[in-house]
């Protein structure tokens, strides 16, 4: 069989899951790999490539001679970086390249036109396979499914195919990638940066079955072909094999964390995956869920062999903007029940995200937000930041038909630079009422600080001075908390106490 080098390039994620997979695949197909994970993630202090880091994957390329270059593009957030490696790799050599991810499988021709010969969308693993065997034989490579490339100045786009309703048969993906190394600083680390981490990343599914309008996995969805679900999740087996050969090859592992949007509740699932986890792995662990799928019987067998945070997104107290903006429906008696539910399972940490201070929002939701989060039970942690507006989702033409930006604004907004988006993404530039009730909302969480702020809610704005106070102790005792959390499931993993 003939074989041929690809060189995947990961962005921002040390992790990097389908990256991993596309390996694991190509492995098995017979083909050399080498992974360059590229530019490490930092969400507060974003960084783009700089000509140094371009020089050192140069270098790489120039050195491993692969015959595709393999990028994945996830995120819209970080594009001025995958814009800059492709521009270095296209007017360095001339080695094919193909793009997939996310942004990637919505947007083939933003690739397409700025160089890359192919995009493949959505599940990469048998198309890139397909595609490498076809550059390594020399065989024609059009009608592989889900490849889009140019012609005459046109773009085409194969219908996608080659998905597996069975995701068990992409296998699990690669741990330890044992040709690999890392690039960020400046300098390059041979070796697979994931081998130090004290948290590994899994996904027991693939999809969400809900249809939020700040998410692209809605659109994501609608491209799957016919007879393939919305939703498809792994065997317990499967999740199982890959967590024991993450214990193997990670061994500083302390916890793990599940990144399915909603943790898998399928009948039957949930009890085989209680007794093989207990029986196997062991290790704390975390998930994420949703107030519409939140069931106590299932979080207390959880609880019991490892769940310690559950992280769920209420995004807003206001029902207007959940309902006609996010295109969430839960009520605000679903979202009480579901927190009291995760409280009374026994799980250690709870953590909650809104979303605020964007266009939709008035100073009455914002309101809303803190007169919920102030009924919930605690304790619990919020997780509060702003509104990326990210190619592919529907809330994008939703705010240009509202009149908050025009096409060509909300452009500039989506494709800035990424100190840009991420800046966004933390908070917006609010008047100072909206500001008082967002620090207000946020000191809410903690116990010590709570009355205090109470006794501000009949007028805030004379209290602005201590707000801003109360606020600045908040972060810290944030960074307090923060501390306090790990050592915690650190300590429960290595000596059981905690739990």
């Amino acid at each position: 069989m003939n074989k041929t080098r690809v060189l995947l390039i990961a962005f921002y994620n040390r992790k990097a899951l389908g990256v991993r997979y596309l390996e694991a695949a190509l492995l098995r197909a017979g083909h050399d790999v080498r992974t360059v994970y590229y530019k490490d993630f930092n969400s507060v202090h974003p960084r783009q490539t700089t000509d140094g880091e371009l020089a050192l994957l140069k270098k790489e390329i120039a050195a491993y001679g692969p015959a595709l270059i393999g990028l994945s593009a996830m995120s819209s957030m970080y594009l001025d970086t995958v814009n800059a490696v492709m521009e270095m790799i296209a007017g360095s050599f001339s080695i094919p390249m193909v793009c997939g991810g996310a942004f990637a499988s919505m947007f083939p021709d933003y690739f397409l036109r700025r160089g890359a010969q192919f995009v493949i969308r959505s599940d990469g693993e048998n198309p890139t396979c397909l595609l490498a065997d076809a550059l390594a034989s020399g065989t024609a490579w059009e009608d592989i499914p889900s490849l889009c490339y140019m012609k005459d100045g046109a773009v085409v786009a194969n219908e996608i195919g080659g998905l597996l309703n069975d995701i068990d048969g992409y296998g699990i993906p690669v741990i330890h990638s044992h040709n690999a190394c890392f690039i960020d600083g400046d300098r390059v680390r041979e070796g697979d940066p994931q081998l130090g981490t004290r948290s590994y990343e899994v996904i027991a599914s693939r999809g969400c079955p809900f249809n939020c309008s700040y998410c692209c996995c809605r659109n994501l969805r609608q491209l799957l072909p016919k007879g393939i679900s919305g939703v498809r999740t792994r065997s317990v087996d499967s999740v199982i094999r890959e967590l024991t050969e993450a214990k193997k090859q990670c061994r500083h592992i302390a916890f793990i964390h599940f990144y399915d949007e909603i943790f898998p509740d399928l009948p039957g699932w949930v009890d085989q995956f209680v007794r093989e986890y207990k029986r196997h792995i062991g290790l704390p662990f975390t998930i994420w869920t949703h107030p519409k799928r939140v069931d106590g019987e299932v979080l207390q067998k959880l609880v019991d062999v490892g769940l310690t945070e559950v992280i769920m997104g209420i995004q807003s107290g206001s029902e207007r903007i959940r309902r006609d903006v996010f295109h969430r429906y839960e009520t605000q008696q679903d979202i009480l029940d579901a927190v009291h539910t995760i409280r009374r399972s026994g799980v250690f940490w709870c953590s909650y995200d809104f979303m605020l201070q964007h266009p939709f929002e008035t100073i009455e939701d914002l309101k809303e937000s803190y007169w919920l989060a102030k009924e919930m039970d605690g304790p619990y942690e919020l997780q509060l930041h702003g509104l990326n507006f990210l190619p592919g989702t529907d809330i994008v033409p939703m705010a240009v038909d509202a009149g908050y930006y025009t096409r060509e604004e909300m452009d500039a907004i989506m494709f800035a630079p990424m100190e840009e988006q991420f800046g966004a993404y933390w908070k917006q530039n609010t008047s100072r009422e909206s500001e008082l009730w967002y620090k207000m909302l946020y000191c809410l969480q903690f116990k010590s600080l709570r009355g205090r702020i109470e006794s501000f809610e009949s007028d805030v704005a004379a209290h602005g001075g201590e707000i801003d106070s109360l606020y600045t102790l908040g972060q810290k005792l944030s960074r307090v908390r923060y501390v306090y959390k790990k050592s915690r499931v650190v300590l429960k993993r290595y000596t059981g106490i905690g739990r």
